[in-house]
């Protein structure tokens, strides 16, 4: 007896709705924390080993030149050119509008092309294909053990919220960044626990594993007076225009890009040979616009550079990475865009520094400080995501005075980049793709429903040549009002509804004179198996019903989408989504 109500104890606690999302929480952070843990000991091998000891001996370019044959290789191998140049976008839209399923063959193939682009020398972020990991493996994850199609999302937000945590050591930065930058708006309540339990979890185990500190020193933050706020205000403009002029020369590289070689596959090779060129910059600097930049970012916290180095690094990193990216390496925005934050803050720094503070603080102090700043603030307007930025910040220095400065320079910097390019740097991809994004509940429902799950296959067809007669005798054999036509090559010809038909069916004498495509309407609106519903109701105009057909352009019909079963599948979703 005791037996049994332990047992059943133990049912209850499984099938409870808590228990099943801790769960959830705890298994995807474990898998995002060490898969965080094996991406940054593979791509830092790959440099350590290759790119590290050609850089000693001014070889950087034959480096640079191996990771772009690599990834030409790699795309022929794989067939597919979507693990090429930045394709965070891509993958925000499958999860936030598509099935959100996504393959253990794709997801070792962009991972370990993202491996080759860090490992290379590529001058990118691990962020964007760590998100990309995460919310892999979350899908993954949760296609194993079956869980509802509803849940899917759940599973992809805790996988990327863990992704992100563990690369910054920065559980709430991995919470917010799926609600702010990977739009899993619609994501329920009910999903923020085991999103923060994954991000948690996998900051533990990231730390726990990873044999290096921090990539950021501690910083002690300084903060004169609240006068200086102003300054960090007008580091706000200035940022919002850094970032602004940033994203235009990214897009204006790409084009000449697309326009110069119009063939993807060898982009990542020229890619390689013009990183391996900018290497040969003196003094360093080439080396230092390379890679993540983590170590620059050091440097700059530290203020180790003399004015004219730091201000070479701002000016060609934006130049290195949009080489990256729009040559086909594949990588993330992030770490540029902190990097190029963390250098705007230090210039900015050092000339309040000399200019207000020179005999009274201990040279480079106040530079870090704005540094800090600078990273949150960049990485806000590049993002349009200040609440991200403002946390991200105050975790990266474990201090509530950072808060203030950020929360003034960032909203600032965010206005000022939306002013200008009026969107944030992933929208800008959506609008190059022509990706809509919509955020409401009702278009996100629409949007996971597919016609293949609504459509009737069983479909009742009548020849266009049938007599009006013969059709009158047909009517009673079935309940149905709206037929497809087709011809003898069962094509798709046309389709009558009632409307077309019911003025005539009194008319004795035209019984075996008129034929059905006399009546018909030839001008067909056809949809396919794999269309979404809410782009079927963008020109579901009239009628009941809408023939489907097995792709575009095609005639050969294979079901027909009804506005009935449409609407009770949408009822059912909703109903589904609420509970």
């Amino acid at each position: 007896m005791p037996k049994r109500k332990l047992l059943n104890a133990v049912y209850e606690l499984w099938n409870n709705q808590y228990t099943y999302f801790i769960l959830i929480g705890f298994i995807v952070g474990i898998c995002a924390g060490f898969s965080n843990v094996i991406f940054h000991y593979l791509y830092s091998k790959l440099t350590s080993s290759f790119l590290d000891p050609l850089a000693n001996r001014n070889m950087t370019i034959f480096g640079t030149l191996i990771g772009g044959l690599i990834l030409f290789f790699l795309t022929y191998i794989s067939k597919k050119d979507d693990i090429l140049g930045y394709k965070f976008h891509r993958f925000i839209h499958n999860v936030s509008h598509g099935s959100g399923i996504i393959t253990i063959k794709e997801t070792i193939t962009k991972a370990f092309s993202q491996i080759v682009s860090l490992g290379f020398g590529g001058s990118v972020g691990q962020e964007g294909p760590m998100a990309q990991l995460g919310g892999s493996i979350g899908s993954i994850v949760g296609q194993k053990i079956r869980i509802k199609k509803s849940d899917l999302k759940i599973f992809i937000a805790c996988g990327i919220a863990g992704a992100i945590a563990a690369t910054f050591n920065a559980p709430i930065t991995g919470v917010l960044f799926v609600e702010e930058v990977a739009l899993l708006r619609n994501i329920k309540i009910r999903s923020f626990l085991p999103v923060v339990i994954s991000a948690a979890t996998a900051t533990v185990v990231a730390g726990f594993y990873s044999a290096e500190s921090n990539i950021f020193y501690e910083i002690d933050f300084l903060l004169l007076s609240y006068n200086e706020l102003f300054i960090y205000a007008l580091m706000g403009i200035g940022i919002g225009l850094v970032s602004s002029f940033f994203t235009k020369i990214h897009f204006l590289i790409e084009k000449k890009f697309e326009n110069l070689i119009p063939d993807q596959k060898i982009r990542p090779i020229i890619g390689g040979i013009l990183l391996g060129l900018l290497a040969f910059i003196p003094f360093g600097i080439g080396l230092e616009i390379l890679g993540n930049g983590y170590s620059a970012m050091q440097k700059a916290l530290t203020s180790e550079y003399t004015l004219l180095i730091a201000i070479s690094i701002l000016l060609l990193k934006p130049i290195a990475t949009s080489i990256t990216l729009s040559s086909g390496w594949p990588g993330g925005i992030f770490a540029p865009a902190i990097f190029l934050g963390a250098f705007c803050g230090y210039l900015f720094g050092f000339g309040v520094e000399n200019l207000f503070y020179k005999d009274l603080i201990d040279p480079g102090s106040l530079s870090s400080s704005y540094s800090i700043v600078g990273m949150g603030t960049f990485l806000a307007a590049m993002t349009q995501a200040p609440l991200t930025s403002i946390f991200f910040t105050f975790e990266l220095t474990q201090t509530y005075q950072a808060v203030l400065p950020v929360m003034i320079s960032s909203v600032i910097g965010t206005s000022i980049y939306r002013l200008i390019i009026g969107r944030s740097f992933e929208s800008c991809y959506f609008k190059k793709d022509n990706i809509e994004i919509v955020q409401n509940e009702e278009s996100n429902i629409l949007n996971n429903m597919k016609v293949s799950e609504i459509m009737r296959r069983d479909v009742v067809t009548i020849p266009e040549k049938m007599t009006l007669g013969k059709f009158i005798e047909f009517l009673p054999t079935t309940q149905l009002t709206t037929f497809p036509l087709i011809d003898e090559n069962d094509n798709l010809s046309g389709i009558i509804s009632v409307q077309d038909y019911r003025g005539w069916v009194l008319e004795e004498e035209l019984k075996d004179v008129v034929i059905m495509k006399d009546l018909a309407s030839t001008q067909v609106n056809t949809v396919t198996p794999e269309e979404s519903m809410l782009e079927v109701l963008r020109h579901w105009d009239k009628g009941d019903m809408l023939p489907v057909v097995s792709k575009d352009g095609s005639k050969k019909i294979i079901g027909i989408l009804a506005r009935r079963d449409a609407l009770i599948a949408y009822n059912k979703a909703l109903n589904e989504d609420n509970n």
